[in-house]
């Protein structure tokens, strides 16, 4: 396990996070998103609403389609209210127990503030089984139905996406924001990486108690006789060890990234 590479302090702002009903309009725009636009994840929308597919098929184009994921989401919503009502509380209140220092520990540990102009990340709770983050809004998705404890860890998630990219343009600002998301290099970074910073972290880690260490798929891809994801622990623990900046940990990690390409392009 690992200590913070830095005792500066980064607590001067955190924001707020607060839970709320995800807006139709995203959860039509998502369902119809992840079932048609991007394939690795289609069968589990599949598996959880194996109807949604035919709605889709028989619609003419991507406007009805999504007009008739609207309509498939208000009457699975109505049909849930009370309970995704209850999980929203459920989150917010779970989340409170852990909030401010995790908040503020990665800010420590990635050497960065959080910025003042995004004062509330927001969470919604949403009946889409994938759970996309919106950089340039602070929000995410977190699933209904999700026990509390596998919600947490997706919360912490989804936040250090926030934080890390932060901190990745004040690194890398000649990279632009559109390689940020899939399926470009830096999105494929930032996923290895996150699971990795919760379970390796000691602070982190006792807070959210992950319990993954990132896609399945990750589990059959090798760089060099080791897992990838072995090698990237590896990586980070070396540097945060030798009491690197993140600056250049991020600097390392991308430069890995870079050279082991072809093996991160096949999750």
């Amino acid at each position: 396990m690992l200590a913070s590479s830095t005792n500066m302090n980064y607590r001067s702002f955190i924001p707020e996070v607060k839970f709320e009903p995800a807006p139709i309009k995203l959860e039509a725009e998502y369902l119809y998103y992840f079932s048609r636009i991007e394939p690795r994840f289609g069968a589990v929308i599949n598996r959880v609403y194996p109807e949604l597919q035919g709605i889709i098929e028989k619609s003419e184009n991507k406007s009805e389609a999504i007009l008739k994921c609207r309509e498939f989401a208000e009457k699975v919503i109505e049909n849930n209210k009370t309970s995704i009502i209850k999980a929203k509380d459920d989150f917010q209140n779970d989340w409170k127990l852990v909030s401010t220092e995790f908040l503020e520990t990665l800010s420590e540990h990635f050497e960065t503030e959080w910025p003042r102009d995004k004062g509330v990340i927001t969470g919604y709770v949403s009946i889409v089984p994938i759970f996309p983050r919106m950089l340039d809004k602070y929000s995410f998705f977190v699933g209904y139905p999700v026990k509390i404890a596998r919600a947490r860890e997706i919360i912490a998630h989804e936040i250090i996406h926030f934080l890390w990219f932060k901190k990745w343009k004040e690194v890398f600002p000649e990279i632009s924001t559109d390689q940020y998301n899939s399926p470009h290099l830096t999105w494929r970074l930032s996923e290895v990486m996150d699971q990795i910073i919760l379970q390796c972290h000691p602070r982190l880690q006792s807070l959210i108690h992950p319990t993954i260490w990132g896609y399945p798929s990750f589990m059959d891809l090798k760089i060099g006789n080791i897992g990838m994801t072995e090698y990237f622990v590896n990586l980070y623990t070396k540097c945060v060890q030798e009491g690197q900046s993140f600056e250049n940990t991020l600097r390392a990690l991308w430069k890995e990234a870079q050279e082991n390409k072809e093996v991160l392009e096949k999750f």
